[in-house]
């Protein structure tokens, strides 16, 4: 008896049940086994249920980008993951093996719901390629051309009630406030971006973009002259501006990293308190139509391989664990979990990034995920 046939006698459901337990890249690597596999995995049906089951053990995604050695030459953002473990409080430190998954010529991105946004070449002034792509398959779009400036950037959303991604591009900063963002629609007929939303004014910018439950948040400083710090809020189904006061995060701006907090804003930092401890001290947005902002302040028990200028606050993880990650990359390594109601603090080692790194950028609870652009339904 041939594979083939080996493999006609085993149920379809079966087949199916064994890739769902699988890590993507061995169920992209099936898809070129046979017609019959290639079908099985391809359809809407199985994207869904592993979409389901990947929902259920979320991944750290790395990006790691390295600078080009010669003058002409790109930089480069290679993406990796690994899986969030959860470690025995007996145990105090783990060794994870990242898995690679592909590599893109880029300098920063924008990430939301499992896709990545980021920018192709093209100099300040002139028109510029944006790219979309799911880091785990490789797979990419390229998007319409337009004018991107130094300070351009694109903060990528994710609408789960339509089901659809959106790129808000702020292309450029010192523009009137009707024409200061343009807006691309993906996933329909006719991609082109359009300029038709009324924009909030603000002077500057001030930390990346994150995406949670449809809405896209980022922090601005008001006014040049004026430390006033505002949360812009920008619902992607509905394609409206909110504004938020956020004073509270005056004087923390530099270290601060908006984060999802059991699905509501959140912006953390990192200090050394009085005694020299490391504290993590939050903001979180408990009432967006109120803007009731509530503080919380965590101090990290001792550990040997943490340092206060060495971290930056990744995320927290559906379990309640804050994400900490090294901001240098020299090896080895460290993401850290911190489990503010047990005062646990965990090291995982991370390997297998190569030698040429520059910086790492982490993103917790990562979900594979094989549907590209718009969500596919059974």
């Amino acid at each position: 008896m041939n594979r083939a046939e080996n493999s006609d006698s085993i149920p379809i459901d079966l087949i199916l049940e064994i890739f769902l337990r699988l890590p993507s890249k061995s169920v992209g690597r099936f898809h070129c086994v046979s017609k019959l596999w290639r079908s099985m995995l391809s359809c809407p049906y199985f994207k869904e249920l592993y979409l389901t089951r990947s929902s259920t053990r979320p991944r750290l995604l790395f990006v790691v980008h390295s600078v080009g050695e010669e003058e002409e030459e790109e930089d480069k953002l290679h993406f990796y993951s690994s899986s969030q473990p959860q470690i025995p409080y007996d145990k105090s430190s783990l060794v994870v093996a990242a898995d690679y998954h592909t590599t893109f010529p880029s300098e920063r991105c924008s990430y939301a719901s499992g896709l990545i946004c980021f920018r192709g070449k093209g100099c300040s002034g002139e028109e510029a390629m944006t790219l979309i792509c799911n880091p785990i398959t490789g797979q990419y779009a390229e998007l319409p051309k337009v004018i991107m400036y130094f300070r351009s950037t694109a903060f990528l959303g994710f609408d789960p009630i339509d089901k659809q991604f959106k790129i808000l591009l702020e292309h450029f900063r010192y523009s009137s406030a009707t024409h200061r963002h343009i807006i691309l629609t993906l996933g329909v007929p006719k991609l082109g971006w359009r300029s038709d939303i009324c924009c909030p004014k603000y002077y500057l910018y001030l930390s990346e973009g994150i995406c949670i439950s449809g809405v896209i948040y980022y922090l601005v400083r008001a006014r040049y002259s004026k430390g006033v710090h505002e949360i812009v809020c920008f619902d992607v189904r509905y394609e409206e501006f909110k504004v938020i006061e956020a004073q509270c995060f005056y004087n923390h701006h530099q270290t601060l990293r908006l984060i999802n907090y059991e699905g509501k804003l959140g912006g953390i930092t990192g200090n050394l308190n009085d005694s020299g401890a490391i504290e993590l001290r939050m903001w979180v947005l408990h009432d967006v139509e109120k803007q009731e902002w509530s503080e919380y302040v965590y101090t990290l028990p001792e550990n040997d391989d943490i340092k206060l200028h060495d971290f930056t606050v990744a995320g927290m993880t559906t379990r309640g664990e804050f994400v900490l990650s090294m901001i240098d990359t020299f090896k080895p390594f460290y993401v850290f979990y911190f489990n503010p109601e047990k005062n646990a603090l965990r090291s995982v080692e991370i390997q297998g990034f190569g030698e040429d790194v520059s910086s790492v950028e982490v993103f917790v609870d990562h979900v594979e995920d094989f549907n590209f652009l718009r969500r596919e339904s059974s």
